[in-house]
């Protein structure tokens, strides 16, 4: 039974944060307003399950980063299947569909908020943290795009797929938003579009 107890705190704890992070900000939620939020006794609490504020935010980004991982990939697996590795719009819509789909419900929306502030934060990068998760769909990815744009320099390659992540989250933010609005489109046109965006962004030519 004590055991039951402590995972339901933590589970709570990671609820109650990723909904403060998302409405107000990593910036400006203390650890107070978190254990308050779940409705812990302890006051210590995110500290005993966490160690300290910046490991619970890894923790919010990690738990549904997963479930997003697992989406991705099997999206991944259709379009090798299909023989569309290196078709870049299908690349894009492979990446950010699971994301947009997320929109769709409530905890998801917070989610992608919650990142989006993530990736405003100068304590995180999110790259590094995606790397942590163990993310085989970046690399996936990655690689295909290497390959398919190997005109681009290697180094301004690179440094376009580090932005597209602050990019995508950006667009799915936004489409969150008009989602509770009821003004979204559908979800389909809406992820085609964005894949579309970053194709556009990925593959351009400077100079």
């Amino acid at each position: 039974m004590q055991h039951t107890s402590r995972t339901d705190t933590k589970a709570a704890l990671i609820r109650a944060a990723e909904r403060l992070f998302a409405e107000k900000g990593l910036g400006t939620v203390s650890v107070k307003d978190i254990t308050v939020a779940a409705g812990a006794r302890n006051p210590s609490a995110v500290h005993y399950h966490f160690g300290n504020i910046e490991a619970l935010i890894r923790e919010v980004f990690t738990r549904r980063y997963e479930a997003i991982e697992k989406a991705r990939l099997e999206r991944l697996a259709e379009i090798d299947a299909a023989g569309n590795a290196h078709v870049l719009q299908a690349l894009m819509e492979a990446g950010v569909g699971p994301l947009f789909e997320a929109c769709l419900e409530e905890d998801g929306r917070l989610y992608v908020r919650f990142c989006h502030q993530l990736s405003t934060d100068p304590r995180f990068d999110v790259v590094q943290l995606v790397q942590d998760v163990g993310v085989t769909s970046a690399t996936w990815i990655r690689d295909r795009l290497l390959e398919r744009l190997s005109d681009l320099p290697e180094d301004l390659l690179r440094t376009r797929l580090r932005q597209i992540f602050s990019i995508t989250l950006t667009q799915t933010t936004d489409f969150a938003r008009q989602v509770e609005l009821g003004k979204a489109p559908d979800v389909k046109v809406a992820i085609r579009e964005a894949a579309t965006s970053l194709a556009g962004f990925l593959s351009a030519r400077s100079g």
